[in-house]
């Protein structure tokens, strides 16, 4: 269930509504401070005001004092939609009766039950066990403390850094088989999965960092660091080994895959081949080369798109001469002798591997 909750778009807001720092959250601490219980119901009010009763209207800026003092009341506390305005207090919910609940005490069957019937969100505080817990439609979350959330962030942190050394050696293998035209449909598919596991990896940290509030500040830096160029090379890497009717659109491909991962655990290494239009794993591919020229320092893309356009593949611009290359709008005499220098060099280099020593790494 608790995964299930990452992956709807709206949970993102609802968390954070009651990230630490943010006037609910300090509203709602001085509640549990206090050893106090509370409803609160956070929403459009012409779906949660229909039905509730009793109570009192307000209409009031909120605060985190009188969210507070409304608490010592034994109603619900309605807020507006951004928790940014009390709009009644003490009343009663009464929502669908019908409508199953796992629950048993009576604030959290109410606040389940009116969950499911608005799909707006509502915060049961329980008094007894000083336990927070968040309904929006069919979900439940229960809210966890920011040392908790912090220790599994810097687990999934320490889990994605693994992953990233991984996945910077497949690139290491990948320009060599490039280099020596030995790349396979696999290859590429073996890559990509890698690729996508890691903004999985991503996704999950950045929840963690969206509850952590103003504690995450340092959480979201290194993420960014691990982060840096991930989706750029994979999306490099497409560019340079899809179909010409697949590379029409590439962010739908993305979709899809972002969306695979959602069903599934993990990605298959097969279903990714399918979905990038390979059906032989020993399937020989040659690179467009966008990936090599990328690695060239102050090289625009455009320039890099009119290479690629003109040479077609890795193979024949490895052939090239600094005349050929001069010949192309844009690059230039300078600009010709960096690209084949910049491309020797990086032959060279890959002599010095052979595809079995970097699988023994690997």
């Amino acid at each position: 269930m608790e995964n299930s909750v990452f992956k709807r778009k709206d949970w993102v807001k609802s968390l954070k509504l009651i990230s630490p720092g943010s006037p609910l959250r300090d509203g709602v601490d001085l509640i549990l401070d206090a050893r106090g219980g509370a409803l609160i119901v956070v929403g459009n009010p012409e779906k949660t005001l229909p039905i509730t009763v009793g109570g009192f209207p307000l209409d009031i800026e909120f605060t985190p004092a009188r969210l507070f003092e409304l608490s010592k009341m034994d109603g619900a506390i309605i807020l507006n939609a951004d928790a940014k305005t009390i709009l009644r207090a003490n009343a009663l919910l009464i929502p669908n009766p019908n409508i199953p609940t796992v629950n048993t005490g009576s604030r959290h069957q109410a606040a389940e039950r009116f969950a499911k019937q608005t799909g707006e969100l509502i915060i049961a505080i329980s008094q007894r066990r000083g336990a927070v817990t968040l309904y929006k439609g069919d979900l439940t979350y229960l809210l966890k403390s920011s040392s908790s959330i912090m220790s599994r962030a810097n687990q999934a942190l320490t889990t994605l850094d693994s992953y990233k050394q991984v996945f910077n050696r497949s690139l290491e293998h990948l320009t060599v088989l490039e280099f020596t035209d030995s790349v396979t449909a696999s290859d590429i598919a073996n890559i990509i999965t890698r690729a996508e596991m890691l903004k999985f990896i991503e996704e999950e940290i950045d929840t963690y960092i969206i509850q952590l509030g103003k504690d995450g500040l340092l959480t979201k830096w290194q993420l960014l660091e691990l982060m840096s160029g991930v989706e750029e090379i994979e999306i490099l890497i497409l560019k340079d080994y899809l179909s010409e009717d697949k590379l029409k659109d590439i962010p739908k491909l993305l979709e899809t895959l972002k969306q695979l991962k959602s069903e599934q655990d993990i990605l298959d290494q097969f279903v990714v081949m399918k979905q990038l239009g390979f059906t032989n794993p020993d399937q020989p591919l040659i690179p467009r080369g966008y990936r090599a020229l990328d690695n060239i320092p102050r090289l625009p893309s455009p320039i890099i798109e009119k290479i690629v356009e003109n040479y077609k593949n890795l193979n024949k611009l490895l052939g090239t001469n600094e005349e050929e290359l001069d010949k192309i709008e844009g690059v230039g005499k300078i600009r010709a002798h960096q690209i084949v220098n910049c491309l020797m060099r990086m032959k060279d280099i890959t002599k010095t591997f052979s595809s079995r020593n970097i699988n023994k790494i690997l």
